[in-house]
């Protein structure tokens, strides 16, 4: 299934004096002399070199004396096209054809339209060629009882090729051809020059009709016709063939036609410019498919050729994005400030703006709003000084959107789109226009302004009408049946349900498609029927989800959590939840937590690197056709839908199929939650939170019992989560904010009689872990010593979702040849990181774990050079253990992008290649680790880290294999990172289980050290807790006993610890 459908008869085209002897022999055998004429014409005369290559072996055959006394050299190259339309004029003389006599006349009058000069010409033309010649001179339309559809393909192609065919061709003469040549193919049986006529006419003409399925049927039979001549014509039908096979998804095939047709084709004609396309495009499709290293490389070849060099700001851009795809966001920075000074034409400022754009979005994403909006103001003086009114509009509609999403600004925002909405007018831009009210539009309905929002509807509608616009028509019914449901004109609404019902709804975008069931549900149960509106509303959620896992985007490998999504989630969670449905609410909200999942195991980065370029056109082509059959099975009728889920189902094994084949198809089911809860021990409690818009959902699971709590979140509470994530990072702990937090979440009311509480973290909660809130009302915001928190009544264990926590519930052990392994750089002196702080204890850490781990016989450490990538990667399927202290980023805004800095074997190796070992890359890495530890420092970026940024790289690590993962949520003191990571092994020598070893760590640094929460609650164990050691017997325990007795002795107590 996955084999390429076709294979190149020849690696490297035909060389052009062979195709010169074929036709010359067919010439002499009188075999189809017109075509084989015209080649040998247009390859004499395609470029010097190929003149006067074969002028010698023309002079021996029996053309020499049209072909006589010529040579040419590259200043005489413009003359060319003269001389071979002059030269086709002799063959036709000479050959008396007069079928060459219309394919000069095609060439002449491209170059001397003026039809007085073809007056003694056309004399000798008789009958039908006679009017046939007349027409072509005077630029006439074509009829078929001049030229059928069904003959004289050659001149076809002639007058296709050439820049007057909108003056010969009707488009109901080219559609009515094309049907014509569609049923034509199967009766040419011999596959000569006249084949290869029929062919590039019908893939022009595919082209204009965008017919690319025939391109896509016939593709590979013009491929293998070596006789078609090198010229530049069949270079353009080359490139007719890439552009329809990339337009169907077949990206693998129309990178075959490059590599192996079209840039060996180029070069053969001497056409640099050609070839810089070409490339470009194979760039553009290798970035398609994911494969950004390959993308990276041919524009870097583009980069160094300075052939191209008056291109180089298109190709810095192209770099550049490739870089910011592979998360090398200083490069992608720098290429693009060098596109800014390069010479960029005056003609190509849209280019210009181009880069401005992506500028401004790269520092909207890093939250640097003054410089995004400094080079927006720099793209409006660009297309100011160019009076380019459009684009300024558009620049104003960027505004517009940036303030509404950024800090739901929707004065500023509205301001921005009234601006542009005085110069977009829907004559000149109707699409931009109606788009940009419908923007308006969202912003009145969110902010409740629905009678605004109704009458700017009803100007859309109108605009819809007049333009017989189907599709924005429904667009508006959507929106109007949304503001009229939230005004509660249930009248109305109905009626407008009625209309939408008249259309069909199968060219409705997916977004809004689920916007109007989620409507239509919400009706439903408004107006009293709950059942009827989540029987409407379940498939659609599910078809949300299946769709969400497989959409995701290519740097953060996080699906777009679209308002439309959002809206039915909570819908159907809370009618779920009223119904008394709560196990089936509990499994929707856990949902939302493994989409990303799946999304981050499909992401095009992942995928790129272990698919093959037809594995992922393959998969590619069988994603959209599921996306299709999604919207599909909405719209379908009950009776209907049996069937498609039927065609949904086979594509998606097919898919399936193509990610088993790289270990990329991850997803596991999760069981019913009765299932789940017989898992759960008699004294513990599973929390489950997930937070969707500002409604907390908080689930209680125990063994018997199963509850959900909806916590409210006003927009106060929110920047309070907010802001006390931020303050427990930094070290400025406020108490009195934690146990606001506390309270906010009501966990003073917890069902009794558990000690034990497994934790499933939502946003807030992977910054602020819930054991180090405390439980009483502080003293003080700083009274850290004499606070109780709740790690000292509960024992705490973290998970991502409930399918991982039933994951983890198994507790095999793993075998590997080495039991534990270490890795740390204290000094960062490698060219590219020694911007990076030293870390004088992490090599002290280390050494000292290592003497910890009596229960462990085989261990290895790996310290300053030594401590490498590839070392790294190597010990994490050969070690039960592995522990890495060194600098880190864990990132929020890309988790792909996690970095682990290591040392490379190359001192050669930039920063940004092999010493930075990224999260994406682990997906290549097989894992036989039972736990990893990142005991590491930020590198000092100043980003917090985010909850997004902790779930990324303990998806990566899990996916690769790893049972559980303890990492540092924020940067601490090396120092007392060490300290910290000593103690938690101690425990974990002792046999204890990884959970219990982190909370006695825990315990101890807020006993014996600063009690303060940002230094003992930095660390969080992710995973499976199962003990990784043997309980030691019992005189090897009291004598540990005694020992970590001796070692704590002159620790002060928490109580008399200096606040800080």
């Amino acid at each position: 299934m996955l084999l390429i459908a076709f294979i190149f008869s020849f690696f490297q085209l035909q060389g052009e004096v062979n195709q010169a002897d074929y036709y010359l022999n067919q010439i002499a055998r009188d075999n189809n002399v017109v075509e084989n004429a015209w080649a040998l014409n247009e390859l004499i005369f395609s470029t010097c070199k190929s003149l006067n290559e074969l002028s010698g072996k023309l002079q021996s055959s029996p053309l020499a004396d049209v072909y006589s006394n010529i040579q040419c050299n590259e200043d005489d190259a413009l003359e060319l096209s003269g001389l071979k339309a002059e030269k086709l004029r002799e063959l036709s003389l000479k050959l008396k054809k007069d079928e060459l006599y219309i394919l000069y006349l095609i060439d002449a009058t491209e170059l001397n339209p003026n039809p007085d000069s073809y007056t003694t010409i056309l004399s000798n033309l008789q009958g039908r060629y006679a009017q046939l010649g007349k027409a072509i001179v005077n630029k006439e339309q074509i009829t078929p009882e001049l030229l059928p559809y069904d003959d004289h393909f050659l001149i076809h192609f002639a007058l296709l090729r050439g820049t007057h065919r909108g003056d010969y061709y009707t488009a109901d003469y080219l559609k009515k051809a094309l049907t014509v040549w569609e049923k034509s193919e199967e009766l040419l049986e011999n596959k000569d020059l006249k084949y290869g006529a029929f062919l590039a006419s019908t893939f022009v003409v595919s082209y204009l009709q965008d017919r690319h399925d025939l391109i896509h049927k016939f593709h590979d039979n013009f491929i293998e016709l070596d006789i078609f001549p090198n010229i530049y014509s069949k270079l353009r039908v080359l490139k007719t063939l890439d552009y329809g096979l990339y337009t169907l998804g077949y990206y693998d095939r129309a990178l075959l036609v490059q590599r192996r047709q079209t840039i060996p084709l180029a070069q053969i004609l001497n056409r640099p410019d050609e070839i810089h396309n070409i490339k470009v495009k194979q760039g553009a499709y290798l970035s398609s498919l994911g494969k950004y290293q390959e993308s990276k490389k041919v524009y870097e070849d583009l980069y160094n050729n300075s052939q191209y060099s008056h291109k180089k700001y298109i190709i810095l851009n192209n770099l550049g994005l490739n870089y910011l795809a592979l998360g090398e966001h200083n490069k992608y920075l720098n290429f693009l400030l060098k596109a800014l000074n390069e010479d960029i034409p005056q003609s190509k400022y849209k280019s210009l703006l181009n880069i401005y754009r992506n500028l401004f979005l790269y520092y909207t994403s890093i939250k640097d709003v003054n410089t995004a909006l400094n080079y927006i103001e720099k793209a409006k003086e660009v297309a100011s000084s160019h009076s380019d009114t459009t684009e300024l509009a558009l620049i104003d509609s960027y505004l517009g959107s940036f303030y509404w999403t950024t800090y739901q600004d929707h004065e500023k925002a509205l301001t921005f789109f009234n601006k542009s909405s005085q110069i977009l007018t829907p004559k000149t831009n109707y699409i931009k226009y109606v788009d940009l009210l419908l923007e308006k539009t969202n912003i009145y309905t969110e902010i409740d302004s629905l009678h605004t929002a109704l009458e700017l509807l009803n100007t859309i509608k109108e605009l819809a009408l007049s333009k017989s616009n189907t599709p924005i028509y429904i667009n508006v019914l959507i929106n109007e049946a949304a503001a009229y449901l939230k005004l509660g004109n249930f009248q109305q609404v109905a009626q407008i349900f009625e209309e939408i019902q008249i259309y069909s709804l199968n060219d409705v975008e997916f977004d809004l498609l689920s916007k109007y069931y989620t409507i239509k549900s919400d009706y439903y149960y408004q107006t009293g029927s709950t059942q009827k509106a989540i029987d409407e509303l379940e498939p659609v959620v599910e078809q949300i989800v299946e769709r969400a896992k497989n959409n995701t985007d290519s740097q953060s490998g996080y699906w777009s959590v679209k308002d439309e999504y959002l809206d039915a989630f909570s819908l159907l969670t809370k009618m779920m939840m009223e119904s008394g449905l709560k196990k089936k609410a509990i499994s929707l909200l856990d949902q939302l937590k493994t989409i990303n999942d799946a999304s981050l195991y499909n992401n095009p980065l992942v995928k790129g690197a272990k698919l093959s370029e037809a594995q992922l056109a393959e998969e590619k082509r069988l994603n959209k056709s599921l996306q299709e059959l999604r919207k599909n099975y909405l719209n379908a009728p009950s009776s209907d839908r049996f069937k498609i889920k039927t065609q949904i189902d086979q594509i998606s094994a097919k898919r399936e199929e193509i990610l088993n084949t790289a270990n990329l198809n991850k997803e596991y089911i999760l069981s019913p939650l009765w299932a789940i809860q017989r898992q759960i021990a008699k004294n513990e409690l599973v929390l489950h939170f997930t937070e969707v818009a500002n409604q907390m959902y908080v689930s209680y699971l125990s063994f018997e019992e199963i509850d959900v709590r909806i916590i409210s979140l006003t927009k106060e509470e929110q920047e309070l989560l907010t802001q006390t994530a931020d303050e427990l990072a930094s070290g400025k702990t406020d108490l009195a904010h934690l146990y606001a937090v506390y309270q906010i979440l009501d966990l003073d009311n917890l069902p009794p009689g558990y000690e034990n509480i497994s934790v499933i973290p939502d946003n807030h909660l992977y910054r602020i872990p819930i054991e180090l809130l405390p439980t009483e009302k502080p003293d003080s915001p700083t009274s850290y010593g004499s606070a109780k928190y709740m790690i000292e009544d509960f024992h705490f264990q973290y998970y991502t979702s409930l399918k991982e926590y039933e994951n983890n519930k198994r507790t095999g052990r793993r075998n590997t040849a080495k039991h534990f392994s270490a890795f740390a750089i204290s000094k960062f002196t490698i060219p590219g990181m020694q911007h990076l702080p030293s870390l004088p204890y992490a090599t002290i850490e280390v050494n000292n774990i290592e003497q910890t781990l009596t229960s462990l016989p085989s261990k290895n450490i790996y310290t300053g050079h030594k401590a490498t990538k590839e070392a790294f990667k190597k010990e994490l399927s050969d070690s039960k253990i592995v522990h890495v202290a060194t600098h880190s980023e864990v990132s929020e805004r890309d988790p792909l992008f996690s970095t682990i800095y290591l040392n490379s074997e190359s001192e050669d190796d930039s920063l940004e290649s092999s010493q930075a070992l990224y999260a994406y890359e682990l997906f290549d890495t097989p894992f036989n680790s039972e736990f990893v530890m990142l005991n590491s420092c930020s590198s000092g970026s100043g980003n917090y880290l985010q909850g997004t940024g902790i779930i990324g790289i303990t998806r990566a690590l899990r996916h690769a294999g790893a049972k559980s993962l303890a990492l540092n949520l924020w940067s601490v003191n090396d120092k007392v990172a060490a300290e910290f990571a000593t103690d938690f092994y101690r425990h974990i020598n002792l046999g204890n289980t990884k959970s219990e070893a982190m909370r006695l760590a825990k315990l101890n640094q807020l006993k014996t050290n600063n009690a303060n929460p940002h230094y003992w609650g930095a660390y969080m164990l992710i995973g499976n807790p199962s003990p990784v050691t043997e309980k030691p017997s019992k005189p090897i325990l009291l004598f540990s006993i005694l020992a970590l007795t001796v070692l704590t002795i002159g620790y002060t107590s928490k109580n008399s610890i200096a606040l800080s």
